[in-house]
């Protein structure tokens, strides 16, 4: 009797599972080829079905060609078959161009879409599952909304599942009946029960990672045909690995339709947009899905994107400003990067001192602009991983004594180039937006400008606060600064009517953060002659610039990725003038890059 494997499915995965016929011996040739591919239970292989279907020829060249045969039932035919033609739609929209005959029923809407909105909308019209990656302020929601209301009229959709950070509540319950003619009732999701009759729910990545709401929400999906909207996509770039990821992952096989919405889809690296496609066309394989294959998509093709130059939005001036560090200041760095650059030394392989390295990436940090804030943690930024005194490291007694008292002796120069650009502004009538990603120095701002009357928007501070901090930036004349993080409030808000200038104190390396905050003032709207001036402080011969290097890297691989030569342009500065690890955005370069700078001569 010939060896017989039975193929079944479930679960989004393929099992080859061993019957009597199979001996020993050639079942772990089965396992020996598979091994690397699936999980191996005692008589069976379970395989992704999209990393089957990118080696299921091993059933013709390998398994048949030996004398086996295999035992398909119609359910798993059916599932590569779908599976397989998911997979030829992907490669065919890969490479067709649009259908300019396309029509798109303008009666449905209110608001009149710009020419590069209508084009992308018909776009994505055209495509089984969406990706607008356009550059924040182009009208991502807009668009979004706009497809999903030809969908619901096609009798396709019925109902719109939104994941989103906080801050973009906002727009998603204002915008919809802003933008469509019919009236639209959108509910944010909470313990209270999901209302019949609503059209669109939302719900924040960090509700998501409840069991109990996650089900809640899948329980919905299964009764209504919804599109999953993942706005700001950028944070669930986490893969396998990330909660966020498999709990979107989750909800997106439920989902009839879905569509990514970031404007920075590959804030570190190419595997950022192989894990968000992964969720979008889940019967793609990832080794299809190469760093040349993803550098060669085209505009247009699988994602649609509105550039910064397609928006003619006026031109925002970059200054870096190099402030020399106090004297305290420089003999605290002096021996921290003393006692760093043998950690950093230490071989990358050894993941236990990855962790270690981000720890030694926030004191860096602190101390290229407030030595003070090492003595004195605040929990946020403790969360972050800094750190004192520092562990495993021997010989800073003088260090520990030096930072102790840095608070008595000497102001920060950041802070003193900070408080007269602000005191400055004031008498200009002018708001100014500070960005720190240390909640340390946003406490310590607050009182050195104090004067100025600051509004404040950080983590901790809560949804009702958050939003009465912000209008008071916003209406308040005695207010002429807002101190916040890119984590935060980089992402989901427009300031732009409001405040044309804003000053980095420092950075970390997520490249997405720093795209997103650069936009909360520059973007769709703002007058053809209005100055946008962005200044950057790096503190001299300090990790500053070397977070600078990356960050220039990261955003012209992005550039890359996106045909956006446009981004370059418009986040870097002119020659002439994550979560923990996503906050910090770090990775492997990253800290080889700094381990030269541990390594420079003082």
């Amino acid at each position: 009797m010939k060896p017989k494997l039975l193929l079944r499915t479930d679960d989004n995965s393929i099992y080859l599972i061993r019957t009597e016929t199979v001996d020993s011996a050639l079942w772990d040739t089965v396992v020996s080829w598979w091994s690397n591919s699936g999980t191996v239970e005692d008589n069976s292989v379970k395989i992704p079905t999209q990393t089957f279907l990118s080696q299921y020829l091993w059933l013709r060249s390998r398994w048949g060609k030996d004398g086996g045969t295999v035992d398909i039932d119609e359910k798993t035919k059916n599932t590569l078959a779908s599976a397989k033609q998911d997979f030829d739609t992907f490669k065919k929209d890969l490479e067709s161009p649009p259908l300019p005959t396309l029509e798109i029923d303008e009666s449905k809407l209110l608001r009149t879409l710009t020419s590069f909105q209508m084009e992308g909308v018909k776009r994505l019209l055209e495509l089984k599952a969406g990706a607008n990656f356009s550059v924040p302020g182009a009208g991502k929601t807009t668009m979004t909304l706009a497809v999903w209301s030809q969908l619901v009229t096609q009798g396709v959709l019925a109902k719109m599942l939104v994941v989103s950070p906080k801050s973009a509540f906002e727009a998603w319950t204002t915008e919809p009946n802003e933008v469509l003619r019919k009236s639209i009732k959108a509910q944010i999701f909470s313990y209270d029960p999901i209302e019949p009759d609503i059209d669109i729910l939302i719900v924040n990545f960090e509700k998501l990672e409840s069991e109990k709401a996650l089900h809640r929400i899948e329980r919905w999906l299964i009764q209504h045909p919804a599109m999953l909207v993942i706005d700001e996509a950028h944070r669930v770039k986490g893969g396998h690995s990330s909660i966020r990821w498999r709990r979107c992952k989750s909800l997106s096989n439920l989902a009839k339709r879905v569509d990514l919405l970031s404007g920075t889809p590959m804030p570190q690296s190419y595997d950022d947009l192989r894990n968000l496609f992964s969720i979008s066309w889940p019967n793609v394989p990832r080794t299809y899905l190469s760093d040349s294959l993803l550098s060669s998509m085209k505009r247009n093709s699988i994602y649609v994107r509105t550039t910064k130059d397609e928006l003619k939005l006026p031109p925002i001036t970059i200054v870096p400003h190099v402030i020399e560090m106090g004297a305290i200041q420089k003999e605290i760095y002096a021996a921290l990067r003393k006692a760093y650059v043998k950690l950093f030394a230490m071989s990358s392989s050894d993941k236990s001192y990855f962790g270690a390295k981000g720890r030694a990436v926030m004191n860096l940090l602190a101390a290229s602009s407030n030595p003070g804030l090492l003595a004195k943690l605040v929990n946020d930024d403790a969360y972050m991983g800094l750190e004192w005194p520092p562990r495993g490291l021997s010989g800073i007694d003088n260090l520990i004594e030096l930072v102790s008292r840095y608070a008595s002796v000497e102001m920060p120069p950041k802070y003193i180039w900070i408080r007269e650009r602000c005191e400055q502004a004031s008498l200009e009538g002018k708001k100014i937006l500070i960005w720190s990603t240390l909640v340390g120095n946003i406490q310590a701002l607050a009182k050195i400008l104090a004067p100025l009357n600051p509004a404040i928007v950080y983590g901790s501070v809560t949804g009702d606060d958050r939003v009465k901090e912000i209008n008071k930036f916003r209406n308040d004349p005695t207010c002429s600064v807002l101190i916040s993080n890119p984590q935060t409030l980089g992402e989901g808000i427009s300031l732009h009517r409001d405040c044309h200038e804003a000053i980095y104190l420092d950075r970390s390396y997520n490249a997405g953060h720093y795209l997103q905050s650069l936009d909360r003032i520059h973007r769709l709207g703002l007058p053809a002659d209005q100055i946008t001036t962005v200044h950057v402080l790096k503190a001299a011969n300090s990790v500053d610039e070397r977070i600078s290097e990356r960050l220039e890297e990261k955003i012209q691989n992005l550039a890359l990725a996106l045909n956006d030569d446009g981004l370059t342009k418009s986040s870097l500065p002119d020659d002439n003038l994550t979560m923990p690890d996503e906050i910090l955005g770090i990775d492997q370069y990253d800290l080889e890059n700094l381990f030269a700078h541990l390594s420079d001569e003082q």
